[in-house]
């Protein structure tokens, strides 16, 4: 913007010197003896043009002796200038990264310019501007609320001291004595139900994303599952903060999703592989 103010500001004065200069000519014409000096006289031809286009002509002589104003270097200072200003923009701590130990990368010459144009920043809840970072805290299933307790999904008001030794959150629903009572059957017949329900909830939600997988972590053939049976926690990506806590989620509570394989995703629900 500001070169472009000066630039018409040395137009308006290339403009105002070249009429300027046209008018004080036949100012100094009007005058026989300096109309047709000795060492200039004119050709019959130029004794019989129009005043008008002589007058147009002489103007545009004038443009062409004074064009020097506009300063084509102007140019080659700008650039010059646009090209010095991206290092400091590298050098400004207030836009170095300590976490990633990273600086601003100026990729373009143009950068700063094109910050200097912005008058507004418009942003959403998404994290556009700042780091979000979603946690899963709870869900509902069936009208039934769960939470996350150290790793294990537990419907609301059950005792999260049960005994079971099961290293799933899922599994831990089955951790029932098996009594023979009728009104203890009914219930835990109902429980194996609402393990199916919440097995399927999980299932879905590692199903229904676009989370990417660390490459180094699929080229094995047993993905994140080690011999000894050990499991070694994903690296999840994802353009989207919520599903990766989603699959995160999912995934510490006994439903891992392990990758895609051709047109077919991978999951290992409690320890079993299976492929959607």
């Amino acid at each position: 913007r500001s070169m472009n103010s000066f630039l018409i500001i040395y137009l308006i004065i290339l403009l105002f010197e070249a009429i300027l200069s046209t008018i004080l000519k036949y100012a100094w014409q009007a005058e026989e003896k300096w109309d047709e000096p000795w060492y200039n006289e004119k050709t019959e031809h130029e004794r019989n043009s129009s005043k008008i286009l002589r007058f147009i002509s002489d103007f545009l002589a004038f443009l062409v002796l004074y064009n020097f104003i506009i300063p084509i270097s102007l140019y080659v200072t700008v650039e010059m200038q646009k090209f010095l200003g991206s290092f400091f923009i590298g050098w400004d701590l207030d836009l170095y990264h300590e976490e990633t130990n990273q600086r601003a990368q100026v990729n373009t010459s143009d950068l700063n310019e094109e910050l200097g144009q912005v008058e507004y920043v418009f942003t959403d809840k998404t994290g556009t501007l700042t780091e979000n970072e979603m946690q899963f805290r709870e869900c509902s299933i069936n009208g039934i609320k769960y939470q996350e307790v150290n790793g294990k999904l537990t419907p609301e008001g059950f005792s999260e001291d049960s005994p079971d030794g099961n290293r799933h959150g899922l599994v831990r629903l089955f951790g029932f004595p098996t009594i023979s009572h009728p009104r203890w059957k009914v219930f835990l017949f109902q429980r194996n139900i609402l393990v199916k329900e919440e097995e399927l909830f999980l299932k879905a939600v590692c199903l229904c994303h676009t989370v990417q997988i660390n490459a180094d972590q699929t080229d094995g053939a047993d993905g994140p599952w080690h011999a000894n049976g050990i499991t070694s926690p994903l690296e999840y990506y994802a353009s989207s903060p919520d599903e990766k806590a989603l699959v995160e989620a999912a995934s510490r509570v006994g439903v891992v999703f392990t990758g895609i394989s051709g047109d077919s995703m991978e999951v290992k629900s409690l320890g079993k592989p299976e492929r959607y």
